[in-house]
């Protein structure tokens, strides 16, 4: 497992989401092809291009309006989307399914293995990857190739507000990526205030069941849970996603077990497993399994915090 602070890809799992999340930017042209906001990039020596540094710190040169964009990863073409930039997607992950619409964009590989030949023969002049989810040798490859590749990294919630504000900016959609982070930040402040008053919950989070692993320090999905009160108790293991034990579950005995829904490692019945029916959780009925959209550094992780804290407060929530 990779330690916090490592700035090596997040390739471990697939998360994939279908709730709907409002568009705040229909149109396909994201506004003035000349706006350059957020970023303060510099005008590289190429005329028409503009050097930006990406989430991993590398520096890259841009066409001014990027028109051919490919997406490596599902948060990535979310983000896209809810900018209103979704005509100038030429290729995507079979990854990307949402909207429907993104189900219909030409296949350019999966997340670990992009297709370099079908990415080279599109002429894109724009591949933006994320850290969360991409393999970082795959991508780092495309850029050997002089391909325009941007690196996204969104580890945590306040990152997720900068990735949206870089692609905004290198897309032409600044405006557009300043609305949908108010709009986000309206939702969680709304969400804090009915929240404010209550003890945190204290929760396991179940990443992947068998083996069993959780989310350590530094990632997305344990700043994500204390927007809804919850305290995750595997927020203190240095690991990305380290492996636990249940004896460790079992000393802590949390006030509810988590986890999304993964097709290919389905949560068992814990009432009926050894161990897992002795925690109050499990024997209260407070064993919750969340839409996989809370694990998406994309603006559509509030709606898994808005159902998290439906589950758990109900009587906060309208």
């Amino acid at each position: 497992m990779r330690k916090a602070g490592d700035f090596s890809f997040s390739s471990t799992f697939p998360f994939a989401a279908i709730i709907v999340f409002f568009l705040l930017c229909p149109s396909p042209g994201c506004g003035d092809p000349h706006s350059q906001e957020n970023l303060s990039p510099e005008t590289s020596s190429e005329k028409s291009k503009t050097r930006y540094t990406d989430g991993i710190g590398r520096t890259i040169d841009i066409a001014g309006h990027p028109t051919r964009i490919i997406s490596l990863a599902p948060s990535v073409t979310e983000v896209l989307y809810l900018l209103g930039a979704q005509d100038r997607l030429i290729g995507v992950t079979t990854q990307c399914d949402w909207p429907e619409d993104a189900r219909q964009k030409p296949k350019i590989g999966d997340l670990l293995s992009p297709n370099y030949e079908v990415i080279i023969a599109s002429k894109p002049d724009l591949i933006i990857a994320s850290t969360a989810g991409n393999d970082r040798a795959a991508v780092l490859k495309l850029a050997d190739l002089k391909l325009p590749v941007f690196v996204t990294a969104p580890r945590s919630v306040e990152k997720i507000f900068e990735t949206v504000e870089q692609i905004g900016t290198i897309t032409n959609c600044a405006s557009q990526a300043a609305r949908l982070n108010q709009q986000m930040k309206d939702r969680l402040s709304g969400i804090e205030q009915r929240l404010r008053g209550l003890p945190p919950v204290r929760a396991f989070f179940i990443t992947w069941f068998e083996p069993l692993l959780a989310p350590g320090k530094n990632t997305f999905e344990n700043d994500a849970l204390k927007l809804a009160g919850v305290d995750s108790i595997s927020a203190d293991v240095d690991d990305y996603y380290p492996r636990y034990s249940l004896e460790q579950v079992l000393a802590r005995d949390p006030d509810v077990v988590l986890t999304v829904a993964h097709s290919g490692n389905p949560l068992p019945d814990l009432k009926q497993l050894a161990g897992w029916k002795q925690l109050r959780a499990v024997q209260a009925g407070r064993v919750y399994e969340l839409n996989p959209v809370l694990q998406h550094p994309s603006p559509r992780f509030v709606d898994g915090i808005e159902e998290l804290v439906q589950k758990l407060h109900p009587e906060r929530l309208p």
